[in-house]
């Protein structure tokens, strides 16, 4: 045997070691899930086997950390698939995907977060989803992000004040993969779990009122409550007859208890009537420079 055979046999050799350490690794993580899911059993205040917000943590923190040629974006894709993975074995996950027109690309999205071995469902309808969300165990639903041009946009549905109502839970590319899209969508998450904060977070605040609102008014109603609503998104929907609500993005975290929220009413001189939390998402991964 050559010397050059030599030396790539003892490379070899040292791989099929670091894959067995890997490998162990990989074992002891999901014992140490096990314990974690027992533990959640026992606590009636747990939020759940979907946790968001601390997925949206360890991706990060990984990310930060990360060097050397393997990319950040395969880095990302090896964790959400485990991430996945060990969500199922602590209960019951499902997702079900709405695609009215371009189904190859939110179906590719709704994969890539949530792993290859999850069971995923297609819908054509976004009222079917919600259905499915609510009446469901376990179940994420997956939708298209809102447009300011939707004729007949999915999110005022959510618009309730039902304890276990759906909520917005992430925003989907979490990490962006430049050369892994089909078609340059945005998706939403939601599901029957509490939104919990990741550190960098986007909330989404339902405002209704009587009375056609300007953007402008909402925001400074908002800013003046303590809301930052900066350079951010406001969809608005609605009618003179049927009433208008609104939904806007807020740069924070904010509690579904937050004091806050019963100022806004006050600061817009009572032309607001009410505001609830839609949920939040974790601000999505900037594209790494090479993927």
């Amino acid at each position: 045997m050559s010397d050059r055979e030599t030396d790539l046999d003892d490379l070899r050799q040292e791989i099929d070691g670091l894959d067995d350490a890997i490998h162990d690794l990989l074992i002891r993580r999901v014992e140490i899930v096990e314990k974690i899911s027992t533990v959640k059993k026992q606590d009636t205040a747990g939020n759940g086997t979907i946790r968001p917000g601390r997925e949206a943590q360890i991706v990060r923190r990984l990310l930060d950390r990360h060097k050397g040629a393997l990319s950040r974006t395969v880095v990302s894709r090896v964790w959400r698939e485990l991430i996945a993975a060990l969500c199922r074995l602590q209960g019951p996950l499902q997702v079900a995907v709405c695609a009215p027109e371009k189904s190859v690309g939110y179906w590719d999205l709704a994969r890539s977060h949530y792993g290859s071995a999850t069971p995923m469902s297609l819908h054509h309808s976004a009222q079917i989803v919600l259905r499915m969300v609510s009446e469901g165990d376990g179940v994420v639903g997956m939708l298209p992000a809102p447009s300011s041009d939707d004729a007949s946009p999915w999110w005022p549905y959510m618009v309730t004040r039902v304890d276990d109502a759906p909520k917005v839970i992430a925003r989907l590319p979490f990490v962006e993969d430049r050369g892994g899209r089909f078609e340059d969508l945005s998706a939403w998450a939601i599901a029957k779990a509490a939104p919990e904060p990741s550190g960098n977070d986007v909330s989404l605040l339902a405002v209704q009122a009587d009375e056609e609102i300007s953007r402008a008014t909402l925001r400074e109603s908002l800013s003046t409550s303590g809301f930052d609503c900066e350079d951010t998104t406001i969809f608005t929907h609605g009618s003179q007859e049927a009433g208008w609500t609104h939904m806007v993005e807020v740069n924070e975290f904010v509690h579904p208890d937050d004091a806050r929220l019963e100022t806004v009413a006050e600061n817009s001189q009572n032309r607001i009537k009410g505001i609830i939390t839609l949920g939040a998402y974790a601000v999505p991964v900037p594209a790494p420079e090479s993927t």
